[in-house]
């Protein structure tokens, strides 16, 4: 394993280049910006981490009850930011498109007519699977859809779902593809399990030993149009971003971390001391489905008088200082999660 890497970490002054750090940003329609954010930002991951040796799917450190044959056989694979560069630049034109034509209200019936389309989880899903569908079609990848949200059963009970199976017809390989879309707050010493959500029983290694324990042990499915498919390679594509502790100068990037992750900052909502340095006249509290991308039709709801008054404490969320994200939380909730 290689040396963590010290790299710099964005301060409110530091907005993200337009053209290569954030590139969704420069189109206009928000479920586009949302698509491109799907398609450019890079798996959090260089490369996956078992974790299944240590700790089961509840969090705890009892032997694990994946065997070996299990994990011999169900190796799982992520894609570089390389990957994900090419395939934003492929569909490129097609985002364009959509930008600015009516073809924007296929992709808005596609995603409003999916099941709870308010959900983050589910919003990603869908624009994966709108950009795997439409995508396939108009010839600007290889990926071919077979099923998605393949239900799995043990005995008579559901147990779980596959989100997609897919064919490349490049690698003449059947693929399964595990999503998941996260806003994680870290804290020292920056392991997965060390980067957390709003809900504090949510952070990295747990979900990723769901998807070993659960969705990545199947071999095979039955899909309604191709019979029963082997499913050749597994990837998690595991997506979102990453907020950063204020009080933290220097980031020292574990190997697992992709070097062009989104990262932001994360300020304690009991720091008075840091949060007196916000510009209040900048800030407003950003909508849920702005944990993807920012909707300039909300930047009018800055709030006067403050969002919070001088002895209070503010709400735990995501905020805009101008354009730049930023999350204020309770530190207590962190740092308690790390030590279990």
């Amino acid at each position: 394993m290689s040396e963590p890497t010290a790299l710099p970490l964005p301060t409110l002054s530091n907005h993200s280049n337009i053209s290569d750090d954030a590139p969704w940003e420069q189109y206009q329609r928000p479920y586009v910006r949302d698509l491109a954010f799907a398609l450019a930002c890079p798996n959090v991951l260089t490369h996956w981490i078992d974790f299944t040796d240590n700790e089961n799917d509840d969090g705890s450190h009892n032997k694990s009850s994946v065997n070996s044959t299990d994990k011999s056989t169900a190796e799982i694979s992520v894609h570089s930011a390389d990957f994900w560069n090419a395939q934003y630049k492929a569909y490129q034109e097609r985002l364009e498109i959509l930008d600015s034509t009516n073809a924007y209200q296929v992709l808005t019936r596609y995603l409003l007519a999916r099941p709870s389309p308010s959900r983050l989880g589910f919003h990603f899903e869908g624009l994966l699977s709108f950009w795997l569908t439409d995508g396939f079609t108009y010839g600007y990848h290889p990926y071919e859809i077979l099923a998605s949200n393949v239900q799995l059963y043990c005995g008579k009970q559901t147990s779980g779902e596959l989100d997609i199976v897919l064919y490349n017809h490049q690698e003449k390989l059947t693929e399964h593809w595990e999503l998941a879309i996260k806003f994680f707050m870290g804290s020292a010493p920056f392991a997965p399990v060390n980067w957390v959500g709003i809900n504090s029983n949510d952070n990295l290694q747990r979900k990723m030993t769901h998807m070993q324990t659960k969705q990545f042990r199947t071999l095979a499915v039955d899909t309604k149009n191709h019979g029963n498919v082997i499913i050749d390679k597994r990837y998690a594509v595991i997506k979102g971003r990453f907020f950063s502790p204020i009080t933290l100068t220097e980031f020292h990037r574990p190997d697992w971390l992709s070097p062009t992750f989104p990262q932001h900052r994360w300020y304690d909502s009991r720091d008075s001391a840091h949060l007196a340095h916000i510009n209040m006249s900048r800030l407003r509290r950003a909508r849920y489905i702005e944990w993807f991308t920012q909707r300039a039709c909300y930047d009018d709801a800055i709030l006067t008088p403050p969002l919070w008054q001088p002895h209070s404490l503010p709400q735990t969320g995501q905020y805009f200082d101008g354009s730049t994200p930023l999350v204020i939380y309770p530190r207590y909730q962190n740092s308690d999660l790390a030590q279990d």
